[in-house]
């Protein structure tokens, strides 16, 4: 007995669940079955007299006043008797006599002693980590600070520091559960002993439990109800309070008793019911929360108030433990009566199992936060090892601080929910899919459905994600945002093919050949070098600028195969963030975007290029922290941040993408908003199985996907310009609405390190006079690193030469001098792709494009007739052509002079000729005079008629002069 005196005797230390629930469910309602003749037939054992001008306690029965601190076993659970009274007392005499011949018996033979040894031998071992490890609700904040959402497991916990435990709590719990608990060394004797005879007395093992024995029995122990239990348990809690102060068990006892509901502790129990922190609480507040301990689920607060109707359980319960309060004095009589008198709003629906807010971000951010703790822990990215830091995530009170705006997720939210404009399906049925819910109901999914992210490319976090076109209103939907790969269409040409290009050092201005022509390394399905196909009406040369404004295809390509290589665009796009099982590596999927690559990977590789090239990986969370505020991830010392393009790059990038939406030929032209800078791609999928559009303002990155989640394709007009942009416009107008406009990357060219050069935009070189004269190929304004403009070649493939009009070739001495003017002429190079056009594709492309001349000559040292340069002249105007001419004009000449002669003769009065011979020199002097008239006729039909006209003149002459002569 020393020992115990001196156990209860030691001064308190500084620790670390649900009270003792031994009654079984079956006597709990049989004892609500009672009668109100038996309750009232119950008299306590003394009454307190109250002033009448206070309420007096309601129905006090042996449940109020019992003398020991807690609740009279009559309450809830009634003594099995047998008979009549007279048998009961007889039974109870027996049992006691009994009970001194056993303790007599064993006291002598040692007998108890050594049952009682071998169940502390066979006690396990006091493992206080069990103890301190409590599971505890985890917490997610939104952007701003404020709680979106619990992140639990089967248990709502919430730990909380015994100073933030409200006194009035302390000592409820204190009142009805324990009340000698300050002065007892961890098993209270009396009480111990009473539940002792008791429980021979009856048929159930319960009662005498302490605060400590029930910690030790909740976190140690099973919960058999035996003897050998509750000797191991006294012993455990006779080491524990060894170890741990008062404080610090009564600490862990409040954090980890069942208050019902899932509801394990104080703070998540007082959150649960009352929506309140605990600092908040009530006193009849705290009283009821003490109450719950001994049965959780009778006394649920909300069970009472809105399952079962029947508020009067929890608060007569409420009412005791105010009444033990009282009597032991930790409250006064006045508190007490105002207590009785408060009411209590107990909050109807839990928010621990209701759906959290913006479920689609909230779950990703958790995957993204278990995504980090794989890599810190070097742990394998598998379901067994997401699935044990999910549970870590849910138990061990950590606190998730994401990077969500709820402003920016509302509208993103709203918008793909009510927009109205969504793509049709090719095929009608394909609108709904039907998916078996295995409870004989069927969950429908509208299609197309659609996913947006949001990121701030200035800091690569993300501030909107969604996942869906409606709220998921179950947990782990499909989060389109993450989870899905669909291919992206031409959206990927900016980072796989135009960016690396651009990095590379080609310019803007770079000239590539936008030609249906096989191109190497391109391969069509059975291994034949082939071209993709679409932009037919923009073929010919064309700068990467307009490769990518108007995003052709066979340019890109071309561009992808021969100057950048599928090693490097692959590499560019993981350096970018792109998960390398998402990469195609392979023309189509470098260029043409039948790479699956997620919303998420899209918004922060087109983020990097906003951010002046400076790929930072998109997070969704600032920092994690446990229970104690130590922080487990920060997400400034764990984001992946690197430099993909030179800042050059980027300005050059994002200035072609920002005309990709302000220029009327530009794919991204529905993405304009008024007075906002605006740069972006569209990206339809083959067969329009799928639309993107990607874009950024000087403010935010947003991907957005518009798609089937089977792979269906939308109807045959449906474009990503004409479809996806819109959407894209409408919710980034919202989210920019009174933000002036700035410039997406706040640097000048010339800072950057970028020279303005005049280009041809044919050869690509600088351009000359002789390129400005070309009308139909005009050269164009390109931005070059300042040390390859220098460098930058002058055109010689327009060439200033005098050109015969008629013909469009360089004109020959045989040319007519009207006819002759200097013209800008294109020569291509021998080994020029273009020759492999046809002459009519050549002509149809590059009309006028010829040959250009031999190295080392010049048009002085070509002679026209030579036929290996034939085709450089003018081939209307040769020397058959002069010396027809000259034939020409010698028949004009003589053919005039006859017509003057004729006409003599006609009008001469000495020729008194008859009216039929004047009327036949006269039809032949105007036969002669329509054929010269006439610019197609040739001198030989001239000759001839002047020969016929002669001839008739000098007839009429000799007959009518009367001289024979062959010229009048």
């Amino acid at each position: 007995m020393e020992g115990v005196k001196r156990l209860l005797g030691r001064s308190p230390k500084t620790h670390h669940q649900a009270a003792d629930t031994d009654m079984n469910e079956t006597q709990v309602f049989g004892t609500l079955a009672e009668t109100p003749t038996a309750r009232s037939a119950r008299t306590p054992r003394r009454r307190h007299t109250v002033p009448s001008k206070y309420r007096s306690v309601p129905h006090i029965s042996k449940e109020h006043l019992s003398g020991e601190g807690k609740e009279h076993i009559n309450m809830f659970q009634p003594r099995h008797r047998e008979g009549g009274v007279i048998i009961s007392v007889l039974l109870t005499s027996v049992r006691l006599v009994l009970i001194v011949l056993f303790m007599i018996v064993a006291a002598g033979a040692g007998v108890l002693v050594g049952v009682a040894k071998a169940y502390m031998e066979t006690t396990p071992k006091l493992d206080t980590g069990k103890i301190e490890d409590q599971s505890e609700t985890s917490y997610i904040y939104d952007s701003n600070g404020e709680l979106i959402a619990l992140y639990t497991g089967s248990e709502n916990r919430d730990w909380a520091n015994l100073d933030e435990i409200p006194k009035y709590l302390q000592d409820a719990v204190i009142a009805i559960e324990d009340i000698r608990f300050k002065y007892h060394s961890g098993v209270d004797i009396k009480r111990l002993v009473g539940a002792f005879i008791n429980n021979l007395m009856n048929s159930n093992v319960h009662g005498g439990s302490t605060i400590t024995q029930q910690l030790i029995k909740n976190r140690l122990l099973s919960t058999e109800r035996t003897y050998k239990r509750k000797i191991q348990e006294a012993y455990l809690a006779l080491q524990l309070e060894k170890e741990y102060s008062k404080d610090e068990i009564l600490e862990a006892y409040l954090n980890t008793i069942n208050l019902g509901a899932s509801n394990y502790g104080v703070k998540a129990a007082a959150m649960d019911y009352f929506g309140k922190d605990l600092s908040e609480l009530t006193l009849r507040e705290c009283a009821m929360l003490a109450g719950i301990t001994r049965y959780p689920y009778l006394y649920n607060p909300r069970r009472c108030y809105y399952e079962a109707k029947n508020p009067k359980i929890i608060n007569d319960r409420t009412d005791h433990v105010l009444y033990q309060m009282y009597k032991a004095g930790y409250i006064s009589y006045e508190e007490y009566q105002q207590a009785l008198h408060d009411t209590v709003h107990v909050m109807e629906k839990s928010r621990v199992n209701e759906m959290y807010q913006m479920p689609y971000f909230v779950e990703y951010a958790v995957y993204d936060v278990i995504t980090h703790l794989l890599q810190q822990r070097n742990m394998q990215d598998n379901k067994q090892n997401r699935a044990q830091l999910e549970n870590e995530l849910r138990t061990n009170g950590y606190r998730i601080y994401t990077t969500v705006d709820p402003n920016v997720q509302k509208v993103v939210e709203h918008s793909l929910t009510e927009w109205d404009a969504y793509p049709k399906l090719e095929d009608a049925d394909d609108s709904v899919i039907y998916y078996d819910n295995g409870d004989g109901t069927v969950t429908e999914v509208i299609q197309p459905q659609a996913a947006a992210v949001v990121i701030d490319q200035s800091t690569g976090d993300i501030k909107a994600l969604v996942g869906g076109r409606t709220t998921p209103t179950a947990r782990k939907t499909l989060n389109r945002a993450y989870q899905t790969t669909m291919p992206v269409g031409s959206s990927i040409k900016p980072l796989a093919v135009y960016g690396p290009a651009l990095d590379k050092g080609y310019s803007d201005g770079t000239v590539v050949p936008n030609l249906p022509l096989p191109i190497s390394g391109w391969l069509d399905d059975s291994g034949k070098e082939t071209y993709p196909s679409g932009g037919s009406s923009s073929y010919g040369p064309v700068t990467l600028r307009t490769g990518l404004v108007r995003s052709l295809n066979a340019a890109t390509a071309w561009t992808l195969m021969e100057l950048v290589g599928l090693d490097d665009s692959y590499n560019y796009l993981v350096d970018m963030g792109v998960n390398p099982a998402h990469i195609n590596k392979s023309g189509a999927g470098l260029a043409l975007g039948t790479s699956g690559i997620t919303p998420v990977e899209m918004a922060g590789a087109f983020a990097a290029i906003a951010n002046a090239g400076v790929y930072q990986e998109p997070l969704s969370f600032t920092r994690v922290t446990d229970r104690n505020g130590n922080v487990i991830l920060d997400a400034k010392e764990i984001r992946d941040s690197r430099q993909v393009f030179k800042p050059s790059t980027a300005w050059l990038l994002t200035d072609m993408l920002v005309e990709a939406v302000s220029s009327k030929s530009g794919t991204g032209r529905n993405a304009r908003i008024e007075g906002m800078t605006v740069g972006g791609k569209t990206g339809t999928n083959q067969n329009a199985k799928g639309i993107y559009f990607v874009g950024f303002t000087p403010y935010y990155t947003m991907s957005l996907w518009i798609g089937h989640d089977d792979y269906k394709p939308l109807a045959e007009d449906v474009y990503a310009s004409s479809s996806a942009a819109p959407l894209w416009q409408y919710i980034m107008a919202q989210l920019v609405k009174d933000k002036p406009d700035a410039p997406i990357i706040d640097a000048s060219p010339e800072e950057l390190g970028l020279t303005k050069v005049r280009v041809c935009s044919v050869s690509g070189k600088k351009a000359t006079e002789a390129c400005e004269a070309d009308s139909t190929h005009k050269p164009v304004d390109a931005w070059y690193p300042s040390d390859s403009a220098s460098a930058l070649e002058r055109c010689d493939w327009h060439q200033q030469y005098p050109v015969c009009m008629q013909s469009g070739k360089i004109a020959t001495q045989y040319c007519p001098n009207d006819q002759i003017e200097m013209r800008s002429l294109l020569m291509l190079p021998d080994d020029s792709i273009y020759w492999k056009l046809t002459d009519a594709q050549l002509q149809k492309y590059l009309p006028g494009a010829q040959h250009a001349l031999p190295v080392g000559l010049t048009l002085a040292d070509i002679d026209p007739s030579m036929p290996e340069y034939a085709s450089y002249f003018c081939n209307i105007h040769t020397l058959e052509w002069h010396e027809q001419q000259e034939a020409l004009h010698s028949a004009i000449s003589a053919a005039n002079e006859q017509l003057r002669i004729s006409n003599y003769v006609l009008t001469d009065p000495q020729y008194a000729m008859s009216l039929d011979d004047k009327q036949q020199l006269l039809d032949k002097i105007n036969e002669l005079n329509n054929l010269l008239s006439n610019p197609s006729a040739t001198a030989a039909a001239i000759e001839q008629v002047t020969e016929e006209l002669r001839q008739l003149t000098v007839r009429l002459v000799s007959i009518y002069s009367g001289m024979e002569t062959d010229n009048p």
